[in-house]
Protein backbone atom coordinates (compact mmCIF):
# COMPACT_ATOMS: atom_id res chain seq x y z
CA UNK A 1 0.00 0.00 0.00
CA UNK A 2 1.35 3.36 -1.03
CA UNK A 3 1.40 6.02 1.70
CA UNK A 4 0.28 9.54 0.75
CA UNK A 5 0.08 12.85 2.62
CA UNK A 6 -3.09 14.54 3.94
CA UNK A 7 -2.25 18.19 3.18
CA UNK A 8 -4.85 18.43 0.41
CA UNK A 9 -7.61 17.43 2.87
CA UNK A 10 -6.81 20.08 5.50
CA UNK A 11 -9.36 22.46 3.94
CA UNK A 12 -12.18 20.08 4.82
CA UNK A 13 -11.28 20.04 8.59
CA UNK A 14 -13.61 21.94 10.94
CA UNK A 15 -12.36 25.32 12.20
CA UNK A 16 -14.58 25.38 15.32
CA UNK A 17 -12.90 25.66 18.76
CA UNK A 18 -12.19 22.31 20.48
CA UNK A 19 -14.75 20.99 22.99
CA UNK A 20 -14.09 21.53 26.69
CA UNK A 21 -11.88 18.95 28.29
CA UNK A 22 -13.76 16.47 30.45
CA UNK A 23 -12.30 16.24 33.95
CA UNK A 24 -10.77 12.86 34.75
CA UNK A 25 -9.06 11.60 37.86
CA UNK A 26 -7.09 8.45 38.38
CA UNK A 27 -8.02 5.91 41.07
CA UNK A 28 -5.18 7.15 43.29
CA UNK A 29 -6.33 10.77 42.94
CA UNK A 30 -9.92 9.72 43.73
CA UNK A 31 -8.75 7.87 46.82
CA UNK A 32 -6.70 10.85 48.01
CA UNK A 33 -9.61 13.24 47.39
CA UNK A 34 -12.04 11.09 49.35
CA UNK A 35 -9.54 10.78 52.19
CA UNK A 36 -9.10 14.57 52.35
CA UNK A 37 -12.88 15.04 52.32
CA UNK A 38 -13.26 12.61 55.21
CA UNK A 39 -10.49 14.31 57.19
CA UNK A 40 -12.00 17.74 56.60
CA UNK A 41 -15.48 16.54 57.60
CA UNK A 42 -14.04 14.98 60.77
CA UNK A 43 -12.22 18.25 61.58
CA UNK A 44 -15.41 20.25 61.11
CA UNK A 45 -17.34 17.88 63.38
CA UNK A 46 -14.53 17.97 65.96
CA UNK A 47 -14.54 21.78 65.87
CA UNK A 48 -18.23 21.88 66.71
CA UNK A 49 -17.80 19.35 69.52
CA UNK A 50 -14.82 21.28 70.93
CA UNK A 51 -16.81 24.52 70.91
CA UNK A 52 -19.65 22.82 72.78
CA UNK A 53 -17.31 20.93 75.16
CA UNK A 54 -17.61 22.13 78.76
CA UNK A 55 -16.68 19.60 81.48
CA UNK A 56 -18.16 21.84 84.20
CA UNK A 57 -21.64 21.33 82.70
CA UNK A 58 -21.28 17.55 82.39
CA UNK A 59 -23.92 15.93 84.69
CA UNK A 60 -21.77 12.81 85.11
CA UNK A 61 -18.79 14.86 86.35
CA UNK A 62 -19.70 15.42 89.96
CA UNK A 63 -17.73 15.83 93.15
CA UNK A 64 -14.62 17.83 93.99
CA UNK A 65 -12.21 17.83 90.97
CA UNK A 66 -9.22 18.50 93.27
CA UNK A 67 -9.92 15.22 95.10
CA UNK A 68 -10.69 13.15 91.98
CA UNK A 69 -8.13 10.75 90.50
CA UNK A 70 -8.11 9.59 86.88
CA UNK A 71 -7.19 5.92 86.30
CA UNK A 72 -6.55 4.76 82.74
CA UNK A 73 -5.52 1.57 80.91
CA UNK A 74 -7.80 -0.52 83.10
CA UNK A 75 -8.57 -4.10 82.14
CA UNK A 76 -12.10 -4.62 80.78
CA UNK A 77 -12.60 -7.37 83.38
CA UNK A 78 -11.97 -4.99 86.31
CA UNK A 79 -15.05 -3.92 88.25
CA UNK A 80 -15.68 -0.79 90.32
CA UNK A 81 -15.52 -2.86 93.54
CA UNK A 82 -12.11 -4.29 92.58
CA UNK A 83 -10.83 -0.82 91.68
CA UNK A 84 -12.08 0.61 94.96
CA UNK A 85 -10.48 -2.23 96.91
CA UNK A 86 -7.12 -1.63 95.18
CA UNK A 87 -7.06 2.15 95.78
CA UNK A 88 -8.46 2.11 99.33
CA UNK A 89 -4.88 1.49 100.42
CA UNK A 90 -4.08 5.20 99.88
CA UNK A 91 -7.09 6.54 101.81
CA UNK A 92 -10.84 6.51 102.21
CA UNK A 93 -12.75 6.70 98.91
CA UNK A 94 -15.98 8.63 98.49
CA UNK A 95 -17.04 7.40 95.05
CA UNK A 96 -15.76 5.34 92.08
CA UNK A 97 -17.19 5.91 88.59
CA UNK A 98 -16.25 3.59 85.73
CA UNK A 99 -16.87 5.03 82.24
CA UNK A 100 -18.93 2.92 79.79
CA UNK A 101 -19.82 3.40 76.10
CA UNK A 102 -23.34 3.54 74.64
CA UNK A 103 -23.48 -0.26 74.44
CA UNK A 104 -22.63 -0.64 78.11
CA UNK A 105 -19.06 -1.87 77.58
CA UNK A 106 -16.25 -0.41 79.72
CA UNK A 107 -13.94 2.06 77.99
CA UNK A 108 -10.87 1.28 80.08
CA UNK A 109 -10.75 4.29 82.40
CA UNK A 110 -12.43 5.50 85.59
CA UNK A 111 -12.59 8.37 88.12
CA UNK A 112 -12.03 7.88 91.85
CA UNK A 113 -13.03 10.60 94.31
CA UNK A 114 -11.20 10.57 97.65
CA UNK A 115 -12.46 12.18 100.85
CA UNK A 116 -9.16 14.01 101.50
CA UNK A 117 -6.80 15.76 99.13
CA UNK A 118 -3.72 14.29 100.79
CA UNK A 119 -4.99 10.78 99.93
CA UNK A 120 -5.30 11.87 96.30
CA UNK A 121 -1.68 13.07 96.33
CA UNK A 122 -0.48 9.77 97.78
CA UNK A 123 -2.42 7.79 95.17
CA UNK A 124 -1.09 10.02 92.40
CA UNK A 125 2.52 9.53 93.53
CA UNK A 126 2.40 5.81 94.39
CA UNK A 127 -0.45 4.38 92.31
CA UNK A 128 1.01 4.87 88.84
CA UNK A 129 1.99 1.51 87.33
CA UNK A 130 -0.06 -0.53 89.81
CA UNK A 131 -0.92 -3.95 88.41
CA UNK A 132 -4.66 -4.77 88.46
CA UNK A 133 -6.04 -7.92 86.74
CA UNK A 134 -2.81 -8.40 84.80
CA UNK A 135 -2.55 -4.81 83.49
CA UNK A 136 -0.55 -1.85 84.75
CA UNK A 137 -2.79 1.18 85.14
CA UNK A 138 -1.89 4.79 84.43
CA UNK A 139 -2.77 7.35 87.11
CA UNK A 140 -3.28 11.11 86.74
CA UNK A 141 -5.24 13.95 88.33
CA UNK A 142 -8.51 15.08 86.78
CA UNK A 143 -7.50 17.81 84.33
CA UNK A 144 -10.84 18.51 82.60
CA UNK A 145 -12.14 20.74 85.42
CA UNK A 146 -8.80 21.83 86.89
CA UNK A 147 -6.79 22.90 83.79
CA UNK A 148 -8.11 25.63 81.51
CA UNK A 149 -8.33 24.69 77.84
CA UNK A 150 -7.83 21.01 78.55
CA UNK A 151 -9.20 18.60 75.93
CA UNK A 152 -9.55 14.82 76.15
CA UNK A 153 -7.77 12.56 73.72
CA UNK A 154 -10.91 11.93 71.67
CA UNK A 155 -10.93 15.65 70.83
CA UNK A 156 -7.24 15.83 69.94
CA UNK A 157 -5.88 16.57 73.42
CA UNK A 158 -4.65 14.35 76.20
CA UNK A 159 -1.10 13.63 77.30
CA UNK A 160 1.50 11.92 75.13
CA UNK A 161 1.01 10.15 71.78
CA UNK A 162 -2.17 8.29 70.91
CA UNK A 163 -2.57 4.58 70.42
CA UNK A 164 -0.31 3.24 67.69
CA UNK A 165 -1.67 0.44 65.55
CA UNK A 166 0.37 -2.67 64.82
CA UNK A 167 2.42 -2.25 61.62
CA UNK A 168 1.79 -4.57 58.70
CA UNK A 169 4.21 -7.30 57.58
CA UNK A 170 5.55 -5.13 54.76
CA UNK A 171 6.20 -2.26 57.14
CA UNK A 172 7.87 -4.62 59.61
CA UNK A 173 10.13 -5.92 56.84
CA UNK A 174 10.95 -2.36 55.72
CA UNK A 175 11.67 -1.30 59.29
CA UNK A 176 13.87 -4.35 59.83
CA UNK A 177 15.71 -3.67 56.56
CA UNK A 178 16.26 -0.01 57.44
CA UNK A 179 17.43 -1.00 60.92
CA UNK A 180 19.91 -3.49 59.41
CA UNK A 181 21.16 -0.83 56.98
CA UNK A 182 21.62 1.62 59.82
CA UNK A 183 23.50 -0.98 61.87
CA UNK A 184 25.74 -1.77 58.89
CA UNK A 185 26.40 1.93 58.35
CA UNK A 186 27.23 2.37 62.03
CA UNK A 187 29.58 -0.62 61.90
CA UNK A 188 31.31 0.74 58.79
CA UNK A 189 31.63 4.17 60.38
CA UNK A 190 33.10 2.59 63.52
CA UNK A 191 35.59 0.63 61.41
CA UNK A 192 36.55 3.78 59.50
CA UNK A 193 36.96 5.67 62.77
CA UNK A 194 39.14 2.88 64.20
CA UNK A 195 41.27 2.83 61.04
CA UNK A 196 41.60 6.61 61.14
CA UNK A 197 42.56 6.45 64.82
CA UNK A 198 45.13 3.75 64.03
CA UNK A 199 46.57 5.84 61.21
CA UNK A 200 46.70 8.86 63.51
CA UNK A 201 48.45 6.81 66.20
CA UNK A 202 50.97 5.52 63.64
CA UNK A 203 51.62 9.06 62.43
CA UNK A 204 52.08 10.23 66.01
CA UNK A 205 54.51 7.38 66.70
CA UNK A 206 56.45 8.23 63.53
CA UNK A 207 56.60 11.88 64.58
CA UNK A 208 57.80 10.83 68.04
CA UNK A 209 60.50 8.63 66.49
CA UNK A 210 61.55 11.50 64.25
CA UNK A 211 61.72 13.78 67.28
CA UNK A 212 63.78 11.17 69.12
CA UNK A 213 66.12 10.83 66.14
CA UNK A 214 66.41 14.59 65.95
CA UNK A 215 67.15 14.72 69.68
CA UNK A 216 69.77 12.00 69.28
CA UNK A 217 71.33 13.82 66.35
CA UNK A 218 71.32 17.00 68.38
CA UNK A 219 72.93 15.19 71.30
CA UNK A 220 75.53 13.72 68.97
CA UNK A 221 76.22 17.12 67.47
CA UNK A 222 76.47 18.63 70.92
CA UNK A 223 78.83 15.87 72.03
CA UNK A 224 80.94 16.33 68.91
CA UNK A 225 81.05 20.07 69.45
CA UNK A 226 82.03 19.55 73.07
CA UNK A 227 84.74 17.08 72.01
CA UNK A 228 86.02 19.55 69.43
CA UNK A 229 86.08 22.33 71.99
CA UNK A 230 87.84 20.10 74.52
CA UNK A 231 90.40 19.05 71.88
CA UNK A 232 90.95 22.67 70.92
CA UNK A 233 91.43 23.57 74.57
CA UNK A 234 93.86 20.68 75.00
CA UNK A 235 95.77 21.82 71.92
CA UNK A 236 95.93 25.37 73.23
CA UNK A 237 97.14 24.09 76.60
CA UNK A 238 99.81 21.95 74.89
CA UNK A 239 100.88 24.95 72.81
CA UNK A 240 101.18 27.06 75.95
CA UNK A 241 103.18 24.30 77.63
CA UNK A 242 105.44 24.04 74.58
CA UNK A 243 105.96 27.79 74.68
CA UNK A 244 106.83 27.61 78.37
CA UNK A 245 109.21 24.69 77.68
CA UNK A 246 110.86 26.60 74.86
CA UNK A 247 111.23 29.61 77.13
CA UNK A 248 112.82 27.43 79.83
CA UNK A 249 115.20 26.01 77.26
CA UNK A 250 116.13 29.50 76.12
CA UNK A 251 116.69 30.53 79.72
CA UNK A 252 118.90 27.50 80.37
CA UNK A 253 120.90 28.23 77.24
CA UNK A 254 121.33 31.84 78.28
CA UNK A 255 122.51 30.73 81.71
CA UNK A 256 124.95 28.22 80.29
CA UNK A 257 126.30 30.83 77.90
CA UNK A 258 126.74 33.36 80.66
CA UNK A 259 128.61 30.73 82.72
CA UNK A 260 130.83 29.91 79.78
CA UNK A 261 131.65 33.59 79.30
CA UNK A 262 132.55 34.04 82.95
CA UNK A 263 134.85 31.01 82.81
CA UNK A 264 136.58 32.35 79.74
CA UNK A 265 136.99 35.70 81.42
CA UNK A 266 138.52 34.05 84.51
CA UNK A 267 140.90 32.01 82.33
CA UNK A 268 142.01 35.08 80.47
CA UNK A 269 142.75 36.89 83.73
CA UNK A 270 144.79 33.99 85.01
CA UNK A 271 146.79 33.86 81.86
CA UNK A 272 147.53 37.56 82.13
Amino acid sequence: MKIQGCAEYVEFFSSDPPPPKEPWESPLERKARRHLEKVQAHKDAQKKIIEAYDPHKDPNASGDPFKTLFVGRISYDTTEKKLKREFEVFGSIKKVRMVYDQKGKPRGYAFIEFEHERDLKNAYKQGDGKKIDGRRVMVDVERGRTVEGWLPRRLGGGRGPGRMGKPSKKKKKKLAATAEKLEEKEKEEKKERKEKDKDKDKEKEKEKEKDRDRGRDKDKDDDEKKDKKAKEKDKEKEKEKEKERSKERDRKRDRSRSRDREREKKKSRRDD
